[in-house]
């Protein structure tokens, strides 16, 4: 088995704390698990699904890797009984925005033990970090990566301080690096809310909102070098 990682999954390998413990929520094939083991990154991992079926495929990998003692697999709905496994990072990649936040949010692990957490959500991704900043989550960093389309990874941590980010920065993110994936991030975004206005405008709906959010990304786009 070849346990080389997609550039998304790669990204957010890239922010797994070296020698960590980590959980892998959606584990799927344990392809993440595994490169985390095998690349000395972690010191432990514990893989888990919801379902059975993608756990025992990720059983049957991690036995032919000979990693059974340091990759545990568990069929779990999220982050339930994560405590017993203790992990310093939790990973959850490739969900939507929306059950990603309710993982996170619905699990004392990630307030009372403050892992760091990596998100990678499909969709839904201004509203992730909305509903992460006002439940007390700190954007630390994030990233874009583009595999068959753009992704984006969201590192945050719990500290309990209640935040807000402009409806811009929600879209477009803060901490991310300017550089031509950005740009294209941003033009996409533009692109985006061009359909939306055209469609408001059809349906003779008020676009003042729309308007400004656009004029605001479109400066941000003329500011990238």
């Amino acid at each position: 088995m070849n346990y080389k990682l997609n550039k998304r999954l790669l990204c957010a390998a890239s922010f797994v704390e070296r020698g960590a413990s980590v959980a892998d929520i959606g584990c799927d094939h344990a392809y993440l698990p595994i490169y985390l083991i095998k690349e000395n990154i972690a010191r432990s991992v514990v893989a888990c699904d919801i379902n059975e079926g993608p756990c025992e495929t990720a059983r049957d990998n991690i036995r032919r890797q000979g990693l059974s003692d340091v990759i545990a697999v568990r069929c779990t709905d999220g982050l339930a009984g994560i405590e017993d496994f203790a992990p310093d990072d939790i990973v959850i990649c490739g969900m939507g925005g929306d059950l990603i936040f309710r993982i996170v949010s619905e699990s004392g692990y990630t307030k009372f033990k403050n892992p760091l957490l990596i998100l990678q959500p499909m969709t839904k991704v201004s509203e992730l970090r909305s509903s992460l900043l006002r439940a007390g989550y700190n954007i630390e960093r994030e990233a874009l990566v583009y595999d068959d389309r753009l992704y984006e990874v969201i590192v945050c941590r719990y500290d309990g301080i209640k935040r807000a980010w402009s409806e811009t920065e929600l879209l477009t993110g803060r901490y991310l690096d300017k550089n031509d994936l950005y740009k294209a991030h941003i033009d996409k975004l533009i692109k985006q809310y061009m359909v939306i206005i055209e469609g408001k405008k059809k349906a003779g709906l008020d676009i003042l909102k729309e308007e400004k959010l656009l004029e605001e990304l479109q400066n941000e786009g003329n500011g990238i070098i």
